[in-house]
C-alpha cells in the first residue's frame, strides 16, 4: 500500500518593506491606545464609558478562546478608533445580517489571532528560519494587526430593514441609511467588564509606551 508522500512548505522571503509595514502597524496601534488610556484615566466618564461600549460589542476574558467576542485589549482599540461603539463585525458578518458597509466607510482594525497553537519543535524551527530571513507562506505569526472590521453605524440595508422597513434605493445603493432612532443601532445587551480590569488594562498601556520610549536610541 502506498504512503502518501508529505509535501514540504512552501515558503516566502520576508522582505524589509514588509517588515516595515508590520512595524508601523503595531507603532500606530500602540500610540493609538496610549492616548485612549491617558484619555479614559483622566475622566471617570469616559471610562464609564469604554465599559459600556465593551458590553455591547461583545468581550471575553480570554483573548485566545474560540469564544464569541473581542478581547479587551481588542475592544479598547476599536472604541479609540470610533464612538460609540453599538454592535461590531467583519465585512461577511455584516453581508449575512442582510447590511453591507457603506460607502465611504473606512474598517477598524484589531489584533487578530490566527492559526493553532504551534508545538515547541514547531516554534524551534520557525525561530530558525526565521533567523535566516524566512517564514511560511501558510501561518504568519499568532497575532497581527488586520483591518475589516465595522461597527453597525457604518454599514446600511441591503434590503428591507426588518427593524425599521429603510429599503435601499437599488441593489447597488449603498448610501440609504436607518433612521438614528432603529433599533438596529440600539446598544446589545452584555455585562460590562470589571473596573479593576480595565483599569489595569489601561495603565498596562502607559506602562508598555514608557518601555518603548525608554528603549528607543
Amino acid at each position: 500500500m502506498a504512503t502518501a508522500t508529505k509535501k514540504p512548505r512552501k515558503r516566502r522571503k520576508v522582505t524589509q518593506a514588509m517588515k516595515d509595514r508590520d512595524t508601523a502597524s503595531r507603532t500606530a496601534a500602540r500610540e493609538v491606545l496610549h492616548a485612549y488610556a491617558t484619555a479614559c484615566l483622566a475622566n471617570p466618564a469616559a471610562l464609564e464609558q469604554f465599559r459600556s461600549i465593551a458590553a455591547s460589542i461583545g468581550w471575553k476574558y480570554d483573548p485566545a478562546s474560540d469564544d464569541d467576542g473581542y478581547s479587551l485589549q481588542n475592544a479598547m482599540l476599536l472604541a479609540a478608533q470610533r464612538r460609540p461603539l453599538i454592535h461590531c463585525g467583519g465585512f461577511d458578518y455584516w453581508l449575512s445580517q442582510g447590511r453591507c458597509v457603506a460607502e465611504g466607510e473606512k474598517s477598524l482594525f484589531t489584533f487578530r489571532h490566527i492559526g493553532r497553537k504551534k508545538t515547541e519543535e514547531e516554534r524551534a524551527e520557525e525561530k530558525k528560519l526565521a533567523e535566516e530571513g524566512w517564514q511560511s507562506s501558510k501561518r504568519g505569526p499568532r497575532y497581527y494587526v488586520k483591518k475589516g472590521t465595522f461597527d453597525v453605524a457604518q454599514t446600511v440595508p441591503r434590503e428591507r430593514c426588518p427593524h425599521c422597513g429603510t429599503t435601499p434605493a437599488s441593489p447597488e445603493d449603498r448610501t440609504t441609511q436607518c433612521p438614528p432612532d432603529c433599533a438596529v443601532f440600539a446598544p446589545q445587551p452584555g455585562g460590562k467588564p470589571p473596573r479593576e480590569l480595565v483599569l489595569e488594562l489601561m495603565q498596562a498601556q502607559l506602562i508598555d509606551a514608557d518601555a518603548d520610549e525608554d528603549g528607543e536610541e
